[in-house]
């Protein structure tokens, strides 16, 4: 009897279901050494969207630290994965397992390469990009059918020509941008933030009319 006791306490512990909740994810890699990186540009617009809905992160599980609640705009869980990019699958089921949600709850706010630094675009579904967290998480998922704000960071170039080279790409992701490219990046985070506030609130064609022009 005591035995079942803990294990009612143990899975009573962390975020309890919010239904009908729409789950954005902002992707990125956890711990403050990769906190300004270029690929944690989802990551940081969830700190700008948790701002402008009212809600904080407050609740911690394996996977991921998010925070939820009633909004103007319905029921919202805003989340940041606790695993590394290439993971981010695990994170999302996570989620949507905690939260009794199915994939069509989510949104996700990623950085994305072929998109110029500073510029936002939003899309309804579709493919991964070549970006690692999304992959992963068709992966776990099978399929990327659900809205993503998509954060410009720019490819690398070398020379005049952009690289796809695979370490050359790592190193450009992986590092902080130069002062006068972090301003820019910056806004546009706060802009995708805006742009899922949209989505939620008038849905995802009046954000893409907004945001893609």
């Amino acid at each position: 009897m005591a035995r079942f006791a803990r294990n009612l306490i143990r899975r009573r512990k962390g975020p309890a279901p919010l239904p009908g909740a729409r789950i954005v994810v902002g992707l990125g890699n956890p711990g403050q050494h990769y906190a300004h990186n270029r690929h944690n540009a989802g990551a940081r617009a969830t700190a700008d969207l948790l701002n402008l809905l009212g809600l904080k992160l407050a609740d911690k599980s394996k996977h991921a630290i998010s925070g939820q609640g009633e909004t103007a705009h319905g029921p919202v869980v805003v989340a940041q994965p606790r695993t590394y990019m290439n993971e981010s699958g695990q994170a999302v089921q996570s989620l949507l397992t905690i939260f009794e949600a199915q994939p069509e709850s989510l949104i996700l706010i990623v950085d994305e390469l072929d998109i110029e630094v500073g510029k936002i675009r939003i899309r309804p579904d579709g493919g991964d990009a070549g970006q690692r967290g999304m992959r992963s998480i068709k992966g776990v998922l099978g399929s990327l059918d659900f809205p993503r704000v998509r954060i410009g960071v720019g490819r690398p170039y070398v020379g005049d020509v952009p690289s796809r080279d695979p370490d050359v790409v790592a190193e450009h992701l992986l590092s902080d941008p130069p002062r006068d490219e972090a301003a820019i990046l910056r806004a546009a985070e706060r802009r995708a933030a805006e742009a899922v506030v949209v989505i939620l609130r008038d849905g995802i064609e009046a954000a893409m009319n907004t945001y893609n022009g």
